[in-house]
């Protein structure tokens, strides 16, 4: 599974079924984590130490925030790039399994950006129309999200589909001891 995600990672074509897309996404939470905690818990004894202090930036709190916040923050995000094309194939050739065009991925992407966009451009707004724009991009983007897990976890269609013949054909011989 770990192995043929990256050996995988530039293959728009094929399939993957849903162990080896699940699989996957399981340790991709696990290495976020180990990055992220860590990051955060950093982050928090930097932000902690100046609010104890009162004084604002000194330069032996930018050190202590270079030295372990920015690594661990710089490891994140370089691991979150690396990872960002083999993921994308690998929901291109989920949603190829399932019997589904790769548009699907195109238009959660294409949504979710739109989203982002309007809220960023009413956080301007006086603090009530913000507030009904920031809760129905809200409300729309965990819709949208819930559609796309839900095209994740469909069955795979083990005959040939139309995008690609089956990887594997169905097992018909027995063991014997």
């Amino acid at each position: 599974m770990f192995l043929s995600f990256w050996r995988n990672y530039t293959n728009f074509r094929g399939r993957a079924n849903r162990l080896e897309f699940w699989g996957w996404q399981f340790w991709q939470i696990i290495f976020i984590l180990i990055f992220l905690i860590p990051t955060t818990y950093s982050i928090r004894d930097f932000l902690s130490t100046i609010d104890a202090g009162k004084s604002g930036l000194s330069f032996g709190l930018l050190v202590t925030a270079a030295t372990s916040a920015l690594p661990l923050l710089i490891l994140l995000i370089g691991y979150t790039i690396i990872a960002l094309l083999p993921s994308l194939t690998l929901f291109v050739r989920r949603l190829h399994d399932a019997n589904r065009s790769a548009g699907w991925l195109g238009l959660n992407v294409t949504v979710d950006l739109l989203l982002l966009i309007i809220y960023v451009l009413t956080r301007q707004l006086n603090t009530d129309a913000a507030l009904i724009f920031a809760s129905t991009t809200a409300t729309i983007f965990v819709l949208f999200s819930i559609g796309f897990v839900y095209l994740l976890l469909l069955p795979s269609v083990i005959d040939h589909n139309r995008f690609f013949p089956a990887n594997t054909a169905p097992s018909t011989t027995t063991l014997s001891l």
